[in-house]
């Protein structure tokens, strides 16, 4: 269990042993995000810190996403190329390059 205080308000959140840590930086970085936001005050300033914190979210999920594609991408075709160079090796290796030997049709 652990005790976090946000807003004057102090919540006893359940976790395991090994989530405490991010949890303190959760509650660390929502206080920072809190204080940034002026003019506005209580649930309004929540509720804003909040939608910020989704749009973030979701900005860094596209730009994840685009990232991870971009290197599925990149994967295939450096294992394209890697095929095309083992496929020519090898016909180069073998005799006649790998052709089959023309039957006489006379």
């Amino acid at each position: 269990m652990l005790t976090l205080s946000l807003m004057g308000h102090t919540f006893e959140v359940p976790c395991q042993p090994e989530e405490k840590e991010k949890l303190i930086d959760a509650a660390t970085m929502l206080e920072e995000k809190l204080e940034m936001v002026a003019g506005l005050r209580g649930e309004s300033k929540v509720l804003m810190v909040a939608l910020n914190m989704c749009y973030d979210y979701l900005q860094l999920k596209s730009e994840t996403t685009q990232y991870c594609e971009n290197l599925d991408e990149q994967l295939a075709q450096r294992m394209n190329e890697m095929l095309e160079t083992n496929n020519s090796e090898k016909n180069k290796k073998s005799p006649g390059g790998g052709k089959l030997p023309k039957e006489d049709t006379e």
